[in-house]
């Protein structure tokens, strides 16, 4: 019961639930010129507050000091008993002269226990900001219930209020609960009829069982000391005498052996010396190994490293091919070029002659290039590579220019050497695609055109779209040349 008291005691204070608080009051005495003195004020504060006056309440705070609260006598017209109003605890009741004469002293000699100085507790209901309270007759403590309030009241009073920290031990929370009993249980003991008589049945209970151990452990050492079968009245003093000889004469032989085993271990010893020094020469020995192995394997991780850079480097070179650098063909918009000559003519940009001719002779050179590499034979037509002058044979062994000067007179020769030049190109793509059946060239030529365009010299706009498509699939033959016959 007690353990649970106490723990419902620290609940309260986890909860912030109960607060210590020291209340002055005014309580009769002999001195009745302050009693009157006090009521009269008390009474000219009302008069002057009706009267929209300065309130006799700065006067009372100057002269005496803020922290007592002052309870005059109910009895005006009797007779009063008053002095100087002590200090009256709410939770104990204890009365005094001071706040130091009120708290237990075990509270107010420790400083540290406390985290919080004096001050008015406003939490009151119904009390002003310094924590009034005003009534026409204060009949208990009990500072709650007090009904309508106002500062045209008789009386005033408040509360003083302190906060302190309590110990982990059992013993502050048994000292805490000693303080606050009024507050729990409603009287001034520490424990209610029911918890002091359970504490007494539990006391009383340990006492018998204390007891009852007690008797057992005399009863157990009486048995000890009376048994027949003891140890020292079993032997005589001869006995005695004749078991100390043969323990020194076996420690004479143990002293012997240690002697033997004391040899033994220094020989052990001299010998695992020596067994040491062997094995720090043999770890310098291998450490001196272990340093060669380790240099070997650093220049063999070294000539590893260079033959993969060199066999990187012979994969890209047989990557590597020449004609795609010696031929670059590539467009710029709706011309093809070759090595930046542009092959053909708009009217927006008069290509010159001299660059068309230089774009076909290199095209003628790039396609002989491939059918030799390939060994490529034109079934009815022969290249003759010679560069802006280049020429074209035809199977009857007619010679035609692969170049003009623009003029009206060499035209039809200069269309003919178009056409047969696209008859070669036809048979070269016929031949990669009879060796690699995936492959698709992206326009078909037939008769002299390619994707439905004349190769001939006509309209510019078509003839240069003709002669780009014609260099896409030259360069479709260089990229199979490069992969099939590297």
């Amino acid at each position: 019961m007690l353990l649970s008291t106490l723990g419902t005691l620290q609940r309260l204070y986890d909860q912030e639930k109960i607060r210590l608080c020291y209340t002055p009051v005014f309580s009769e005495s002999d001195d009745a010129d302050n009693i009157v003195f006090l009521t009269e004020a008390v009474e000219e504060q009302q008069i002057r507050a009706e009267q929209n006056e300065r309130p006799m309440t700065e006067d009372l705070d100057s002269e005496y000091p803020p922290n007592l609260t002052w309870r005059p006598s109910e009895e005006k017209d009797g007779p009063v008993h008053s002095s100087f109003a002590p200090f009256q605890s709410l939770y104990r009741f204890a009365k005094g002269s001071s706040i130091e004469s009120a708290v237990p002293q075990r509270l107010t000699s420790n400083p540290d226990c406390w985290v919080s100085s004096w001050e008015n507790d406003t939490t009151i209901p119904l009390s002003d900001e310094e924590g009034w309270i005003y009534a026409d007759s204060f009949d208990s403590n009990n500072m709650d219930n007090f009904g309508g309030v106002t500062e045209n009241s008789r009386y005033r009073k408040r509360r003083l209020i302190r906060k302190r920290k309590i110990g982990p031990d059992a013993t502050c929370w048994y000292n805490e609960m000693l303080d606050c009993s009024s507050l729990l249980m409603q009287q001034s003991g520490s424990f209610c009829n029911s918890c002091e008589q359970a504490a007494i049945d539990t006391l009383e209970r340990q006492i018998k069982d204390e007891e009852t151990r007690q008797s057992e452990y005399e009863k157990f050492l009486l048995s000890i000391s009376e048994s027949e079968h003891h140890p020292f009245k079993r032997k005589s003093i001869s006995a005695l005498e004749e078991e100390e000889r043969e323990l020194q004469k076996e420690v004479k032989e143990l002293e012997t052996k240690c002697r033997g085993l004391v040899q033994r271990r220094e020989e052990v010893w001299s010998t695992g010396k020596k067994f040491e020094e062997l094995i720090h020469g043999t770890f310098r020995e291998g450490a001196f190994l272990q340093h060669i192995l380790s240099l070997i394997r650093d220049e063999r991780q070294s000539v590893g490293v260079f033959s993969v850079h060199t066999s990187d480097m012979l994969r890209r070179l047989e990557r590597y091919d020449v004609c795609n650098d010696v031929f670059h063909i590539w467009h710029d918009g709706v011309l093809g070029t070759i090595n930046g000559l542009r092959l053909g003519r708009l009217p927006s940009k008069p290509v010159e002659w001299i660059e068309i001719n230089a774009a076909l002779g290199h095209s003628v050179l790039l396609l002989a290039t491939i059918a030799e590499r390939a060994t490529i034979e034109f079934t009815r037509n022969k290249l003759i590579p010679r560069g802006s002058f280049s020429r074209v044979v035809n199977m009857y062994g007619k010679e035609y220019c692969l170049y003009s000067d623009g003029g009206m007179f060499r035209r039809r020769g200069f269309n003919q050497a178009l056409i047969l030049f696209l008859e070669c190109v036809d048979d070269a793509c016929q031949r990669a695609m009879r060796e690699e059946p995936a492959l698709r060239f992206p326009y078909k030529m037939s008769r002299g055109k390619i994707g439905d365009l004349p190769i001939s010299l006509g309209n510019d706009e078509q003839w240069s779209k003709a002669l780009k498509y014609m260099l896409t699939h030259l360069k479709w033959l260089l990229a199979w040349v490069a992969k099939q016959y590297p």
